[in-house]
């Protein structure tokens, strides 16, 4: 298992990311990986990558970042933020 992505690494990412660059920030099964209980992480990283996801969440939510996935294997998913032009899609 690799280190949990940091809010201080994904934000120095965003800062410096140019539209179209992609991030893999997790790695896995994040709806089970954050979550207290059926998560195998230790606390401190599954509280880590809580608030990770949080944060790429709250950057899709403004049109900062498209949130993708891509499987990996069966039970292992690559959770992938791209920057965005910066140009928010229109709401229909």
């Amino acid at each position: 298992m690799t280190s949990p992505m940091t809010i201080p690494a994904f934000q120095s990412w965003f800062a410096d990311a140019v539209p179209g660059d992609g991030l893999i920030y997790h790695q896995g099964l994040l709806g089970i990986d954050r979550t207290r209980g059926p998560s195998s992480l230790p606390e401190s990283a599954r509280s880590q990558l809580d608030r990770v996801a949080a944060r790429a969440l709250a950057l899709a939510e403004d049109g900062a970042v498209l949130l993708v996935q891509r499987r990996i294997a069966e039970d292992r998913i690559a959770y992938i933020a791209i920057k965005a032009s910066g140009d928010k899609p229109r709401r229909i």
